[in-house]
């Protein structure tokens, strides 16, 4: 059995059912949303809401969120934690010597990459401050050791003229800031990682 294939040919299943290239389960991964934001955003999905309901499984909450649930609910867990490896540098280099890949030849198959180049694209149309919000959390994290741990408050400190909590949530929805309580470990923030250096490029772009 060639390890590094089978490695690699997983990576690229699961790349290709990831958020960044499958509606159904790029809905799943941000929930819980409002209904009206989820007709927004997925109309043709969610025509088909009792039948997803059914076989994927959603439920809603007493405020009006729709919530994943049964098979919806692990296949986002499933990106979660595929993403949370993905941003955990020692776990991460062994998964690219598993399927003996270079960082550089991983762009080309990255999940993770694709999701924050997605978000980023779809935050700028509708909601920039959020962007705002990361671009500085990014500008604070960067430069500090990525097992150093931080606490939300500290980085709350400073920061004017954005909705915090409101932009917070929206980018732990899309999974471009941990959903650490009190705090979290710098590394959990994927664009201060090496890897994702060009994309912080691209997020100032965006902001300006």
């Amino acid at each position: 059995m060639d390890i590094n294939a089978s490695v690699k040919n997983l990576i690229n299943a699961l790349r290709d059912a990831s958020p960044a290239y499958n509606e159904i389960t790029q809905m799943f991964f941000i929930l819980p949303q409002r209904s009206l934001t989820l007709l927004k955003m997925y109309p043709e999905i969610m025509e088909k809401e009792d039948m997803i309901k059914e076989v994927i499984g959603i439920r809603y909450s007493e405020d009006g969120s729709v919530n994943p649930k049964g098979l919806g609910y692990y296949l986002s867990e499933l990106y979660h934690e595929l993403f949370k490896l993905l941003s955990h540098p020692e776990k991460r280099r062994l998964l690219l010597e598993l399927a003996g890949l270079k960082e550089e030849e991983f762009k080309e198959f990255d999940p993770l990459r694709s999701w924050i180049e997605v978000s980023l694209e779809g935050l700028s149309k509708i909601n920039k401050d959020a962007l705002k919000l990361l671009d500085l959390i990014v500008s604070k994290l960067t430069g500090k050791k990525l097992d150093e741990t931080v606490y939300w408050e500290e980085i709350e400190r400073g920061i004017n003229g954005i909705n915090f909590k409101e932009a917070l949530t929206i980018l732990r929805q899309f999974y471009l800031l941990p959903r650490s309580p009190l705090y979290f470990y710098v590394y959990e923030c994927p664009l201060v990682l090496d890897a994702y250096s060009d994309l912080r490029g691209k997020l100032k772009d965006l902001v300006r």
